[in-house]
């Protein structure tokens, strides 16, 4: 392993960790100082907005200049955002607007340096080991994912926000300085780029976004992938996203440090997938991505069982501990080589846009599926829900990734 890969691994570490605590702080501290689950959905939603409208921009950013510099830029202005909250809290209180004008601004700064960073992957790693090098990535991440709300939640009883929000901008600020030693190989710029003028390059950002979807339509394989993702996302991901937690604490009436365990188990899965993607080389990544669909389709049935069928409250747990476990692994399996593939594949110079465009689109779905199998889940319909899941997952991925899909992409990723 190079240079580059012990730096964007004790960045990201430093970041992520950095921002479980801010997260978990504000959360927190909305809920306490205003009482009010309102602000606290507000503040989560001023968020999504905000991603929503920054990534189509970024992707074109992304890839009509240097990305270094624009990874470098908006860390930057993403510590200064801290610098700005803790010092507004210091001389002036806790003020939920001034939050919320924070959290507006993060929103649309943090998609630009995750979109440059994804774009960036073949640049800084080598292309032929790009998928253990994301299994390893994902594996620390994950581990962070982990350990990230413990540590928030011992510290948050010692510390002020003030001082939270204070250690996340000096983890941004170290994260900044580390990056400034990443090495980026050559990025291909257009030459209308090179040395436009703002007007020339705002003129043309339509035109530059339109290609980012061309390349999309003119890939079989993409293309394909863009529909699959569409539907997962508004069908799979939003059912999981709800489902867990409402089983547990609505219907089997589980404790929070019960529920607390059961998540914890959720994330030992990630670990297990990511470590197994470190390590293994696949091939065909398609091919596993759907395999690890059809098997995600028959977890989310039989996920519901606690409900229909009396058991001890540790049997209950356990059940669903390993069912979420066996979940979050196989789910691996499926972000880690579809990510790969589209790492190897994509045309450097459209990497911002194309991914751009798939975290737009699933993100614009997520929230009304979220909505809809909560409504859904609130009356108590799980199995017939979870069946229609399972059923549209199974025929949308039949449809998308059909054999000359799945054949045409293999060759594609070994070429």
């Amino acid at each position: 392993m190079g240079k580059n890969y012990f730096i964007y691994i004790f960045s990201t570490i430093v970041v992520a960790l950095g921002g479980s605590v801010y997260t978990f702080a504000i959360s927190y501290f909305i809920l306490q100082e205003t009482g009010s689950a309102l602000y606290f959905s507000i503040n989560a939603a001023i968020m999504s907005i905000g991603a929503i409208i920054a990534l189509p921009i970024s992707g074109v950013i992304v890839d009509s200049m240097n990305r270094k510099k624009i990874i470098l830029s908006f860390e930057a202005l993403s510590a200064l955002t801290l610098l700005f909250l803790s010092l507004y809290i210091a001389f002036f209180g806790f003020n939920i607007y001034a939050l919320f004008f924070i959290t507006a601004v993060r929103s649309i700064i943090t998609p630009v340096i995750f979109n440059a960073f994804d774009a960036s992957m073949t640049q800084l790693f080598d292309k032929e080991h790009i998928q253990k090098t994301l299994g390893k990535i994902s594996l620390y991440k994950t581990s962070i994912m982990f350990l990230g709300p413990i540590l928030a939640g011992i510290i948050y009883g010692f510390l002020s926000l003030q001082l939270m929000i204070l250690i996340f901008f000096i983890m941004q600020l170290l994260s900044f300085i580390l990056n400034i030693f990443l090495v980026f190989s050559e990025q291909k710029l257009e030459k209308a780029y090179e040395n436009a003028s703002f007007e020339i390059w705002f003129k043309s950002f339509s035109n530059k976004f339109i290609q980012g979807y061309q390349v999309i339509l003119k890939s079989d394989v993409l293309k394909q992938l863009l529909v699959l993702s569409v539907v997962i996302n508004a069908v799979g991901a939003a059912s999981f996203g709800v489902l867990p937690e409402t089983i547990m604490i609505k219907e089997l009436n589980f404790t929070a440090p019960q529920v607390g365990i059961v998540g914890t188990i959720f994330t030992v899965g990630s670990l297990i997938g990511s470590f197994i993607l470190s390590k293994q080389k696949i091939k065909n990544p398609l091919n596993i991505v759907k395999y690890a669909f059809i098997i995600v389709a028959m977890f989310l049935l039989s996920f519901t069982l606690p409900v229909y069928v009396e058991m001890k409250p540790i049997i209950s747990m356990v059940y669903i501990g390993l069912i979420g476990l066996s979940m979050a692994l196989v789910f691996q399996f499926i972000s880690i080589p579809m990510s790969s593939y589209m790492q190897k594949t994509i045309p450097d110079e459209f990497k911002g846009r194309v991914f751009s465009i798939n975290g737009t689109v699933g993100m614009v779905l997520m929230p009304i599926g979220t909505i809809f199998y909560g409504a859904l889940y609130e009356k108590g319909i799980y199995f017939p829900v979870n069946l229609f899941s399972s059923i549209i997952i199974l025929v949308t991925v039949f449809l998308t990734l059909k054999p000359f899909i799945v054949a045409k992409s293999a060759m594609e990723y070994t070429r």
